[in-house]
């Protein structure tokens, strides 16, 4: 049976945006730290290319970069539903605005991106009536209510974003949420090592790693991530290409950035939650999608990005309080694997927020 879509009448011009899941984010967020210990409690894990590499010389292989940030991140609800015209289907999303700021612990500003989120609510059917066949035909050949019975759009989604940063890069996402009880789910042990969430790509060769031998990242990384002859002994293998990231300080961070956010809320009473999950790719269906400048496009294109993001209603000293946490994953495309494929490199960033007194 096709949805049945509410029918369109001038009233609805009158009645409020409808923003859906994205209301609760109005406001400006900043970092929250659990430990009250570490001043950013944000982070990020980005692969570059390395100075005097192109696709065919690899000196230095790959540049990488492990940061803790701190971030700004503001929400402003626009004014009135936007309303999208389409013959017998009309849409009325509500946008939000979105203003990000994002600073290493020394103040240098490591990132500024602008955008708008869109809540894409309920259609409303909007049939022909004598009015409209004057209108835009000039003389009432039709009868009124022609239309209305044709196909109707139901939209695969609920949610979109649209961004832009100053390297040079443009993206849309399209999305769903879901609200939930209790705490939001992260794993443990050797389910850790999923390959979705790793900052080393199966194109990077997973560190050695097979679906058979896992690493589990909550144990100590291995004894070979911090040998300094395996470059000698190995040159060319694929422990040898991702042991820094391994041996970083930021470690298990610096491999898996959510497993933050796991950590983050391990202690907190979290009552529900909603998930907004979002991806600039989406097989068989309608897609989202990234336009990078020139340079970009050459030497360091963006090609993919997914989102996962967390509105918490957390429980604390007798009341509720709202949380945001958000992981956000793109991925980079620069030289070949040995296999002459094109290497992905994993650009994660993730946070815990709350909004500003």
């Amino acid at each position: 049976m096709p949805t049945q879509q509410p029918r369109y009448t001038p009233a609805v011009l009158k009645e409020p945006a409808n923003y859906g899941v994205l209301e609760q984010l109005a406001g400006t967020w900043v970092n929250y730290n659990p430990d009250n210990k570490t001043t950013g409690w944000g982070l990020h894990t980005t692969c570059l290319p390395s100075p005097g590499t192109n696709s065919e010389t690899i000196p230095g292989k790959f540049h990488f970069l492990c940061q803790d940030y701190k971030e700004e991140l503001t929400f402003t609800l626009v004014p009135g539903g936007v309303r999208n015209r389409g013959g017998a289907n009309e849409q009325f999303s509500g946008a939000v605005k979105y203003e990000q700021s994002i600073h290493d612990l020394d103040g240098n500003l490591l990132h500024d991106e602008n955008g708008m989120y869109l809540w894409l609510s309920t259609l409303y059917n909007h049939p022909a009536d004598d009015e409209s066949i004057m209108t835009d035909i000039g003389y009432p050949e039709l009868s009124a209510g022609a239309g209305s019975d044709g196909p109707v759009y139901v939209p695969p989604y609920t949610v979109s974003r649209s961004g832009t940063i100053p390297h040079g890069s443009t993206v849309l996402l399209l999305g769903t949420d879901s609200e939930k009880k209790g705490k939001p789910e992260f794993p443990h042990g050797t389910a850790t090592w999923d390959p979705n969430h790793l900052a080393i790509s199966p194109s990077m060769g997973l560190a050695g790693t097979t679906a058979d031998t896992p690493i589990n990242l909550d144990e100590p990384a291995p004894p070979w991530a911090h040998d300094p002859s395996l470059a000698e002994r190995d040159p060319s293998g694929n422990r040898t290409y991702t042991q820094r990231i391994l041996a970083d300080d930021h470690y298990p961070y610096s491999v898996r950035p959510d497993l933050r956010l796991r950590d983050a809320i391990q202690d907190q009473e979290i009552k529900s939650f909603v998930l907004i999950e979002m991806r600039t790719r989406e097989a068989g269906g309608s897609e989202g999608g990234l336009l990078n400048t020139p340079f970009v496009e050459r030497f360091a294109r963006v090609t993919e990005m997914n989102l996962r993001m967390w509105i918490e209603t957390v429980f604390e000293n007798g009341k509720e309080v709202l949380q945001l946490q958000y992981e956000q994953i793109q991925y980079f495309e620069f030289q070949f694997g040995t296999d002459g494929g094109t290497t992905r490199w994993p650009h994660i960033q993730i946070n815990t927020l709350r909004k500003k007194a």
